[in-house]
């Protein structure tokens, strides 16, 4: 029975030890079972090597490393994917002591240029088995991001150092901690004296705009501006600045740029600006600028007063849709502005009518494209040195004529005299009837001479001018009443424009009504075909508008320009004297005649008589 009982127990016992050892075996089976599955699905790659670096045993992460399948690279030795570099530091490894070796662990980095990528492995004794566990951990991302923070930070010292804006860096209570060389240089300080200072002490005033610029800085962390400091040596310059708060390693950086050159260069260039426009404006000379299409850009105070325009109603405006149409035989203005593009620059004379009735007489210089496709014009006013240069031409004519006129009027009055009396006497005589039409033609023709004989005089000697006081409604009638049949036979139809008002002046009534029938006579001799005359007086505040108007052929520019002077006419037998003496009898009563004609329309005489007080 006691045997049975030991049996038992050892029964028991074997069957615990059984239980024990199946336990032992299945944490042994689980532990081999974690560690292959630890191997084999770890993200490093693994292996595992012999004494002699070949490898044995890989898992499937190594592929991402090699980019070698697994089963190819078993039985490989590992060398044969170091660089060469690092080879040599496996061997050394590797040919260590085993107790030189335990619990050791290398670091090798290996490089793969195809791929661009890096490893780190660490290589461990296993224990107790002469094999060795290689971990290649890629750490591509954390190399090149090294890479970018070494390249970044050469990048950095090459820039602050090199760089020609002055760079300084400063801790937040404003102390200077680092100035580049160009920083030493616009300050004028070594680095161990800038070091010595805040960026506020080289401020010049700490006025409103400063602090305005430290709130805008505070406020934005970034700030951009112009500011006075004050150099060492007493010497103020204006630096141009940016600043960035926590810019680099926590300090706040500050780029300067020393502007004190630009800034005197922009008051020299303001001042010259001012200088330009002072002079554009106050010339004398009138100055336009235009553009390639003419528009006009800008215009001065004395071009203004001579087209009688305000600038805002020419700026912008074609300069050749303003212009009038030459209003004399002088150089148009228009195609010289035409032809420049081909010519360069070109000169002239101008004569037109600007928002009134007086002509204005220009010089003009026009040159192309002076400044990044601006031209300009240039007018002067030589209105006044054209009337008197006319006057003093004239009156150089009516001189001559006057010594002409003297010399010989009374040589030929005399043999007239003569001759008259011997026409009489012919007259008289029994064959008269005969040679009736040739005393005829003598006598007109002697009438003819004589008529001009007077007007001679009349130029070669001053008047003695009466004034008394008339009307000139009826000075006008008398000298169509007069002409009247004349015009019948040269089928003219007179027309008096004017009423009863009161046209009473002092005058010279016969002298008027000889410029009256001269203005009458020429418009008739132009009628061929007949026509009308129209006769007008407007009586305004301080003169008398008189106009004689006809609706004949009308007169081109070159013979307008001409009207007045001595010996020109337009009439077969004219002497051109009438319409001289005319011009001369107005201008004695202090008044003045216009023409103004146009070819196929008719002529008007613009007579203008001041009114005398009565």
């Amino acid at each position: 029975m006691q045997q049975i009982q030991q049996l038992k127990k050892k029964i028991s016992f074997l069957e615990q030890e059984n239980k024990r050892l199946r336990n032992e075996n299945n944490c042994r089976e689980m532990v081999k079972e974690l560690k292959e599955a630890v191997f084999e699905n770890s993200s490093e790659g693994m292996v595992i090597l012999n004494g002699n670096g070949v490898i044995l045993e890989a898992n499937s992460a190594i592929r991402d490393i090699f980019y070698i399948h697994k089963k190819d690279i078993v039985g490989r030795n590992l060398s044969h994917y170091l660089p060469q570099e690092h080879r040599d530091d496996l061997w050394a490894w590797i040919s260590m002591k085993p107790e030189q070796k335990a619990g050791k662990t290398e670091r090798l980095f290996i490089e793969n240029h195809e791929k661009s990528s890096y490893a780190e492995i660490h290589i461990s004794s296993i224990n107790k088995y002469p094999y060795y566990l290689a971990v290649f951990k890629d750490v591509t991302y954390m190399r090149n991001l090294e890479k970018r923070q070494h390249k970044d930070a050469a990048l950095f010292r090459d820039f602050f150092t090199e760089a020609l804006d002055g760079i300084v860096l400063w801790k937040e209570n404003g102390q200077i901690t680092k100035a580049n060389k160009a920083a030493l240089a616009i300050f004028e300080s070594s680095q161990e004296e800038m070091l010595q200072h805040k960026i506020s002490d080289y401020v010049y005033e700490k006025d409103k705009s400063y602090l305005h610029i430290m709130e805008n800085l505070c406020l934005k962390k970034s700030h951009r501006d112009e500011l006075m400091f004050l150099m060492p040596n007493g010497q103020k310059k204006l630096l141009e600045f940016t600043t960035k708060l926590h810019s680099v390693d926590g300090l706040h950086m500050s780029i300067f740029r020393n502007i004190t050159s630009r800034y005197k260069m922009e008051l020299e260039l303001l001042d010259s600006k001012s200088m330009f426009e002072t002079i554009f404006e106050e010339v004398f000379d009138g100055v336009i600028l235009w553009d390639r299409d003419y528009k006009i850009i800008d215009i001065n105070k004395a071009a203004l007063r001579l087209l009688s325009k305000d600038k805002e109603g020419l700026i912008g405006v074609n300069l050749l849709d303003y212009l009038p149409e030459g209003k004399t035989i002088g150089e148009e203005i228009k195609p010289k502005l035409l032809s420049l593009r081909n010519e360069g620059q070109n000169r002239g004379i101008y004569t037109a009518t600007f928002n009134g009735d007086d002509w204005t007489q220009l010089e003009f210089r026009n040159k192309y494209n002076i400044y990044s496709g601006c031209s300009i014009t240039t007018l002067r006013d030589i209105t006044e040195n054209a009337i008197l240069e006319e006057q003093i031409r004239k009156s150089s004519t009516l001189h001559v004529i006057g010594e002409l006129a003297a010399g010989i009027a009374h040589e030929i009055r005399n043999p007239m005299t003569a001759l008259k009396g011997f026409i009489q006497l012919l007259e008289s005589s029994n064959e008269t009837d005969k040679h009736a039409m040739y005393f005829t033609v003598i006598k007109s023709e002697l009438s003819r001479i004589e008529t001009i004989i007077n007007e001679f005089l009349l130029l070669s000697k001053p008047q003695n001018v009466k004034f008394v006081k008339a009307d000139l409604q009826q000075i006008m009638n008398e000298t169509l009443d007069l002409l009247n049949a004349q015009a019948v036979l040269f089928n003219v139809q007179f027309t008096r424009l004017y009423t009863n008002s009161n046209t009473e002046m002092f005058c010279e009534p016969n002298q008027l009504k000889k410029v009256f029938i001269n203005i009458v006579k020429n418009g008739m001799e132009v009628l061929e075909s007949g026509g009308e005359i129209k006769a007008s007086i407007n009586p305004m505040p301080d003169y008398f508008h008189i106009i004689i108007e006809d609706n004949g052929i009308g007169l081109s520019k070159e013979k307008l320009a001409k009207l007045g002077e001595p010996f020109y006419t337009t009439k077969e037998k004219g002497t051109g004297l009438g319409l001289m003496v005319s011009f001369k009898i107005i201008k004695e009563h202090e008044g003045k005649i216009e023409v103004e004609s146009e070819e196929g329309i008719g002529t008007k005489f613009h007579i203008y008589l001041p009114r005398k007080k009565i």
